[in-house]
This record gives structure tokens, sequence and C-alpha cells, in this order.
């Protein structure tokens, strides 16, 4: 038997199987309207390729943005909030954090090329692929004050599980736990 077959046969028991079925099942489910729109989800899509650095995956999504009608005033917002979330302190600088997040308040609500529910999301969606229990926490509470449903905040997981697969599901109960907080 040679490598390659023993290797397929390996992960076979593994179950990469069923993984590959998942993730082509998270993959259409990302490209439905759901409760937000297919272009809203691109824009989410693409903050996450940005803040995961794959060069492929910027192009694919700034690509289908733009099919969707993605203005480049618009894609060039999502990178400001990429670079927004890439000046967050470290969690164990409280003062710091608190600077930041009066500040992102501020960004957020400012006037701009995509509205603060869309940047709340894209924020959700960063800080779902970087295991960031802080932000899951901010940009779901934001997200839910400013009138996103819970469902439509809970559409973002599909997306970053597609992204970023095993380590954006460890965050599902963080995300769940934190939208049960605010509905119940």
């Amino acid at each position: 038997m040679s490598d390659l077959a023993a290797a397929m046969t390996k992960a076979r028991q593994y179950g990469i199987g069923e993984y590959l079925e998942l993730l082509g099942e998270l993959s259409q489910e990302s490209q439905r309207k759901g409760k937000l729109e297919r272009k809203t989800k691109e824009l989410i899509t693409l903050g996450i390729a940005l803040a995961k650095g794959c060069n492929r995956c910027i192009t694919i999504h700034t690509q289908a943005a733009k099919q969707l009608g993605a203005k480049n005033k618009e894609l060039r917002e999502v990178n400001k909030v990429l670079l927004f979330l890439n000046a967050s302190p470290a969690d164990k600088n409280e003062d710091l954090w608190r600077e930041w997040k009066d500040s992102w308040a501020v960004f957020s609500a400012s006037k701009g090329a995509i509205n603060r529910k869309h940047r709340e999301l894209i924020g959700l969606g960063i800080g779902i692929v970087r295991q960031q229990k802080r932000h899951i926490e901010l940009h779901t509470k934001a997200a839910y004050k400013i009138g996103v449903t819970p469902e439509a905040i809970f559409e973002v997981m599909p997306i970053a599980l597609l992204m970023d697969g095993a380590p954006a599901l460890s965050q599902i109960p963080h995300l769940v736990n934190q939208i049960d907080k605010l509905t119940s």
C-alpha cells in the first residue's frame, strides 16, 4: 500500500469524510441568504480572511463581495475594522482594554461605508477565529443592542467554521453563552 493510500485510510478512520461533508454543508449554508444578506456574509468572510492573512481567500471573497454589489469603499472599511481590532490590547491590561473599547464604540457608531451592525458582525467573526472571548462578548452585545437578532448573530458561526474549522468550533459555547445571557 502506498503512503498516500495509507494516509487516506487513516484519515477515513479519523472521520475526515464526515469533516469534509460538514465543510461542504457549511459552505452551502454560508452561501444562503438566511437572516443576513449574502453581501453581508461576504464582507464578514472577507474580514476573517484578512485576519487570517490568507491571500487566496482575500482575493476570492473580495471578488465575491464585488459581484454582490460591494463598493471599494466598503471593502476598505472591512480593512479598517481589522486594523482597529488589531490595535486591541492584551486581555490582561484592563485600563487599555476600557480605553480601546470606548474608542471602538465611537468608531463602530460613526458614519461610514458600512453600517454599525455589519462592523460589529465583522468584529465578531474575527473574534471567533482569533478565539478572543472578550471580542465575542463585546461584538455580540453591541450587535444585539443595536437590533441584530440572535439568529442573525449566530449566522456568523458557520462562516467562521468554514474559514477556520476546528479552532472556530471551540468558540461555539462562548457565542451561545453570550446570546443566552442577552436573551434570558
